[in-house]
């Protein structure tokens, strides 16, 4: 978020060379209501120096320079992490399918943590030819997708099954724990019969996918095409551009080409995390809402945000999730693991809810210390 070298940092680290730029587009959603949409832009090298005066010494940071190599796709990248020593010491957002490559590397180990992300789908209740403003239908597609089967088959293990849209994790455990929500079973013969029940479909069901979450899209769109007898056209977004196009498209709620669109959405909010996954999802200025608002999920959004005490706030978030999901407003799949390729000397602290680096050290042994 510098666009220049200078000694105004106040973080753990100061730029010394390149850019790391995050613009937001405001986007109007309903009315006055808004949204924002990021871009980011970074120079191939961003070169960070240790901050001396950083004022949480105990926290650190603990190594004089990182660098952060932007020019390296991730597969080069994983290459270098995993076989060589000297080249990359760390690789972020590592595929679940290259978990076990890095298990075996030389040279590298392999760092999860339940970050405060959720897998779902947007679902257009809003959308002609198909039933999805009908609750029925909406809960038929929840109960025909095999959540076991997505977390063993396309993570490997390395992800949970969603109930509602707060992730499970420590860090968001108060935030569940007062209702105890499940995540929709897997229950063909009720799927079918309630998708019976709203209808059915006049038309092919669109599922679109940004490219990262190519393979759920197609495990789901098999499950539908079994339990429901519905036809499902399959569309990958892959381009960064194609995928940017869709999120403006979406926010600013103009027409679309897709009835359900899968994507990975997280929160930052440490303090009360699902504030930030319900508004994407099923909030009136939610980028990724689609259809009406919903009257009731204003109210319950309402009053969890005017909540001040922690017991409060959990309370009126467990309200939140349980109405959201007993009225599907969205397709809910798991909450992925984060996974690193890490260089076995290196000693990196993951977070739930952002890439820090502050008390990330090296060990005896480390290329960089001989």
């Amino acid at each position: 978020m510098i666009d220049a070298p200078g000694p105004w940092a106040s973080g753990p680290f100061t730029l010394v060379e390149g850019r790391s730029l995050i613009a937001t587009e405001p986007v109007v959603t309903d009315g006055e209501d808004r949204t924002w949409l990021q871009t980011e832009d970074r120079s191939p090298t961003v070169r960070l120096r240790a901050n001396p005066h950083y004022w949480d010494r105990v926290r650190g940071p603990r190594v004089r320079e990182v660098e952060f190599r932007n020019d390296l796709d991730r597969p080069r990248a994983l290459d270098l992490v995993c076989d060589t020593v000297g080249e990359v010491d760390l690789v972020t957002e590592v595929p679940h399918r290259e978990a076990e490559r890095v298990r075996r590397s030389r040279h590298a180990r392999l760092v999860a943590v339940d970050a405060v992300r959720a897998l779902a789908g947007a679902i257009d209740r809003g959308a002609d030819g198909l039933p999805l403003d009908d609750v029925r239908a909406r809960r038929a597609l929840n109960l025909a997708v095999d959540r076991a089967a997505l977390v063993r088959d396309l993570f490997g293990g390395q992800a949970r099954p969603l109930a509602g849209l707060t992730p499970p994790t420590p860090l968001t455990a108060l935030h569940r724990a007062p209702g105890r929500l499940r995540p929709y079973p897997h229950d063909p013969s009720r799927a079918a019969r309630l998708w019976r029940e709203s209808g059915g479909a006049r038309r092919p069901l669109r599922l679109a996918a940004m490219a990262e979450w190519e393979a759920v899209a197609h495990a789901v769109a098999a499950r539908w095409q079994t339990v429901l007898g519905l036809a499902v056209e399959v569309r990958v977004l892959r381009s960064s551009d194609e995928q940017r196009e869709a999120r403006r498209r979406q926010a600013a709620k103009e027409p679309r080409d897709w009835d359900v669109l899968l994507l990975e959405q997280g929160s930052q909010s440490v303090d009360v995390p699902p504030l930030e996954l319900h508004r994407a999802f099923a909030g009136r200025s939610g980028e990724f809402r689609a259809g009406p608002v919903d009257p009731e999920f204003e109210r319950l959004f309402d009053h969890l945000r005017s909540r001040r005490s922690q017991l409060r706030q959990v309370l009126a978030a467990n309200r939140l999730d349980r109405y959201v999901t007993d009225q599907a407003l969205a397709l809910f799949l798991v909450a992925p693991r984060v996974l690193y390729a890490v260089n076995e000397r290196v000693d990196f602290q993951p977070y739930a809810t952002t890439f820090e680096l502050a008390d990330t050290s090296v060990r005896r042994g480390h290329w960089s210390l001989r």
